[in-house]
This record gives structure tokens, C-alpha cells and sequence, in this order.
């Protein structure tokens, strides 16, 4: 699919007008690069959200990148579905169990305003080449504040710093007005071994418990995607239908119970964006 991406505007969801006029991007679909598949995303440029109002927006399937609040609405396809654990019904792994007892003790977690300074940089850099190479996020720091400063939300960074008080992970999360929303985390390349990916999700769904909240959103679950159907391993999973949360059965996606939960949640999700986007898709109206 050769050429620049199209465009055009359409209304706000008649629930969330402070989302302001949505612009509808069609383009190509990042997570199967290898399907050739064509993505159409909604996006919105609200300024600044008041947490009850971003979890509205995450209610209609949105997420936010920087200040922008976004929804895939591709033709044909919802694989793209918004996932939230129920912090009452989690409980870990026999394998998270094992990551958090290698890594509990070695670091010390400092909550506070994301910022941007060299310490932080040098350790982006670092993940995105190594993680990411020539696909990675640009390194340079406007770019960082744009992707992980700038925001519509109640940001947070939680700084992840060693025994000797170097900086090793960062994390970036939201909150909302019941849970927890991660954004970002990147780490030390040379602490691969420790799975820290794994450690931080837990750590901030423990510190989704210890603020009261009900809810950690780990973003999109997006089934048979290499890079984002790992979260299904977190219990107490739910997936969003359009209309209401659905528990997810199992932390296998291939089981017939949870590939029947991920069907309905396909299905209401389309008819809820056609309710919610008018004109995102005309080929469905």
C-alpha cells in the first residue's frame, strides 16, 4: 500500500463532545506487517482531560499517545481490544511468581512528575536500539517529551534506580478515576535476565491495590500479535465488548472459552464504534 496515509474529520462520540473534532487516519496495520493489512485509527487532540473524562474516553475504546487519544476502527477487524485485570480476582503465575522473587529487593521505586533529563535519555536510548533498532521511537529529547511528557492525563513516572542508585527502568502510568493505566516502560538492555518487563506490571498492579483503584489497563490485547498478546497471562483479565467488561476464562487465548469471549468482544466493539465514530467507516453504514 504505496502513498500517504488519508484523512478526514468527524464528529466527537455524542457521549464525550470534549474530545473536540476527530480526525480519521487509513494507513497500514503495525502489529501484522506481514498480512499487508490496511489500519484506520480515529484520532483526537482534547488538551487536557480530567480523569473521570479519560476514563469516558477509555470506556469508547480509546488510548492516548502523547496528547493524542486514539481508537483503531479498521474495516473488518477489532483485534485491537482495549484489556483491564480486575485486581480482586489477580493473582501471579508459578513463572511471575518466580521473576518476582528473583527481582524483589534490588531496586528501589521513586514516584514522581515525569521529566526528561540525560540519565533519562542515555537509558532510552539504549532500550530503543536494542529492543526496537531502526523501528525504535526517535531518542532526541523533544521527541521523548512529546511521547512521554506531554499528556491529557494525571501522569506519573515511576523511576526504578539500583543499589548503587543508578537509574535502570523507568515506567510512566496514568490514573484514572478507578485504576491504573500503564503507558510506558523501558529498561537497562544489560538486565535482560531479570524480566523486568514482567516485575513492573506487577509491581504497579500492587500499587493499583495500595492506591484503593479497581482496575490495571494494560492497553490493547491484540490476539496472534507477537508483541501484544502476552498480557492474556495476567489473571483476571476483562476485555471491553463496546458496552461492558467481559472476564476473560483463561490465560491461554487459544482456549475455546476465552476464543469465544474474544469473538463477542469483537463483534460489540464493532457496533458500539459504529455508534460512537459516525464516519469513521463509511463502507459499514
Amino acid at each position: 500500500m504505496a502513498g500517504a496515509p488519508r484523512s478526514r474529520v468527524i464528529p466527537p462520540p455524542a457521549r464525550l463532545p470534549v474530545l473536540g473534532p476527530l480526525v480519521v487516519v487509513d494507513g497500514e496495520c503495525a502489529y501484522f506487517p506481514e498480512e499487508q493489512r490496511a489500519s484506520r485509527t480515529v484520532y483526537a487532540l482534547p488538551g487536557r482531560l480530567r480523569p473521570r473524562d479519560y476514563r469516558e474516553a477509555m470506556l469508547l475504546g480509546m488510548r492516548r499517545s502523547g496528547t493524542l487519544v486514539y481508537r483503531p476502527v479498521c474495516t473488518g477487524c477489532r483485534r485491537c481490544q482495549p484489556f483491564r485485570i480486575a485486581i480482586d480476582r489477580f493473582a501471579p503465575s508459578r513463572s511471575q511468581r518466580r521473576v518476582q522473587k528473583r527481582c524483589d529487593g534490588l531496586f528501589e521505586v521513586e514516584l514522581g512528575p515525569p521529566l526528561v533529563d540525560d540519565e533519562h535519555l542515555q537509558l532510552y536510548r539504549r532500550y530503543q536500539e536494542d529492543q526496537h533498532d531502526k523501528d525504535g521511537q526517535e531518542t532526541d529529547e523533544d521527541s521523548y517529551a512529546r511521547f512521554l511528557l506531554d499528556t491529557v492525563a494525571d501522569t506519573w513516572e515511576l523511576s526504578w534506580r539500583d543499589r548503587q542508585g543508578a537509574l535502570v527502568a523507568v515506567g510512566i502510568v496514568d490514573v484514572v478515576d478507578d485504576g491504573v493505566s500503564t503507558v510506558y516502560f523501558y529498561w537497562d538492555p544489560a538486565l535482560r535476565d531479570l524480566s523486568l518487563g514482567v516485575y513492573s506490571a506487577l509491581w504497579e498492579i500492587d500499587l493499583t491495590r495500595r492506591w484503593g483503584k479497581q482496575y490495571y489497563y494494560l492497553g490493547y490485547l491484540v490476539s496472534g500479535s507477537r508483541t501484544m498478546s502476552y498480557k492474556s497471562q495476567y489473571s483476571g483479565g476483562e476485555l471491553w465488548d463496546g458496552s461492558r467488561w467481559l472476564p476473560v476464562p483463561s490465560r491461554e487465548l487459544d482456549d475455546p472459552a476465552t476464543q469465544a469471549v474474544l469473538k463477542a468482544a469483537e463483534d460489540g466493539a464493532a457496533r458500539a464504534d459504529d455508534e460512537n465514530f459516525v464516519g469513521a467507516d463509511p463502507a459499514r453504514r
